[in-house]
């Protein structure tokens, strides 16, 4: 069980993190081409990774608890200014943020958007990939729209609600997921990222790959080639979790069953995005659950479907094969074109990629 508040370093392919003074949380984890300006807060269990890219991290900012930043492998960087707020949740992915932004809790910010100095996007929101947003301007909605101009000091009274965990319906998100990873843990189950829970220890195939802060526990069984990655919490109690071969589960997502929801079953060539919630459900062959997804109970993700960016399905739905599914709640939106399974398909393979990485470098 986690017992300090040190950070988690991991080198990739040789690159090392680099910060300023900075203040970590218990189990938050900085990873590779990622450098961080002075006075940096990197709250529990948030993930910055500057693998396959780099990350930059201006002076002042602030990651909340469960806060995810990525790259886009050998795409898009990540680069964020100074006095940054990143909320509870939240995910910023391959894109720039400007100085002075706030992000409200389980905001999620896409590949190649631009959000300008000042802006504060709300909670929940969604910015797609490609979009440009002005500063000094409030964002709400999925997708985000501009709501109204944001002064610099209502921003300012918003960012220190957002940092006390207060009461404010833009910037805080009261159906958040559990922030703590510790109640998850058994007291007896072993050290992490492995955890034995009754008589079910997690089943990991050796060719697999489990990140340093991952918290996996009990009956949980992975295939060859899968990659569970830093803060995921997958937790087996009373019905198994099954991953199937070259699937990944990334930073921050919860998938989490017991004896009277029913198991949670993934199948091949699967990527569950960053900070996706799951229940009880089941995932075909060569899926894509996007990035900060919901997905409900008894809900069927066929073979081949897309559920969108902070899509949340419904408890019980069929997500037909080829289709793609967006919204909240989630609808049939269209098919998904052959060249745009060409492109997930290749998202895969970088996750097999990065795991025989972490793999290599983890024995050495």
């Amino acid at each position: 069980m986690w017992t300090d508040a040190r950070p988690v370093v991991v080198a990739f392919k040789g690159a090392m993190p680099k910060w300023g003074a900075a203040n970590f949380g218990l189990g938050a984890s900085v990873i590779g081409r990622a450098s961080l300006g002075k006075n940096v807060s990197v709250g529990p269990w948030a993930a910055l990774r500057g693998d396959g890219n780099f990350l930059e991290v201006g002076d002042g900012c602030q990651f909340l608890d469960r806060a995810t930043v990525h790259i886009a492998d050998g795409v898009y960087p990540t680069r964020m200014g100074r006095n940054i707020t990143v909320g509870r949740f939240a995910l910023v992915h391959a894109c720039t943020i400007s100085d002075d932004c706030v992000l409200g809790d389980a905001a999620v910010v896409m590949d190649n958007s631009f959000v300008g100095p000042g802006a504060v996007v709300a909670a929940g929101a969604l910015v797609p990939p490609g979009k440009k947003l002005d500063g000094g301007w409030l964002y709400e909605g999925n997708p985000a729209r501009p709501v109204r101009e944001m002064p610099p000091n209502e921003r300012a009274q918003l960012r220190d609600i957002l940092l006390a965990g207060g009461k404010n319906e833009i910037v805080r998100d009261v159906n958040l997921p559990p922030l703590d990873m510790t109640p998850f843990i058994p007291v007896d189950g072993g050290q992490g990222p492995l955890y034995q829970l009754g008589d079910f220890d997690p089943l990991i195939d050796e060719r697999s790959y489990v990140a340093p802060t991952a918290v996996v526990i009990g009956d949980v069984r992975t295939a060859e080639s899968t990659s569970v990655w830093f803060s995921t919490v997958m937790r087996g109690s009373g019905a198994p979790i099954i991953l199937g071969a070259r699937s990944n589960v990334q930073d921050n997502s919860i998938l989490v069953t017991d004896t009277y929801r029913g198991p949670i079953t993934i199948g091949e060539d699967v990527t569950i995005g960053h900070n996706v919630r799951m229940g009880a459900c089941t995932v075909g062959d060569q899926c894509l659950i996007g990035m900060g997804a919901e997905i409900g109970d008894g809900v069927v993700v066929e073979n081949g479907a897309l559920v969108g960016a902070r899509a949340y399905v419904e408890p019980g739905t069929i997500v037909k094969a080829g289709y793609i599914w967006a919204g909240r709640p989630a609808a049939e939106f269209r098919r998904v074109k052959p060249e745009e399974q060409e492109f997930f398909q290749r998202g895969k393979e970088v996750y097999v990629g990065y795991a025989n990485t972490y793999l290599v470098e983890q024995a050495a």
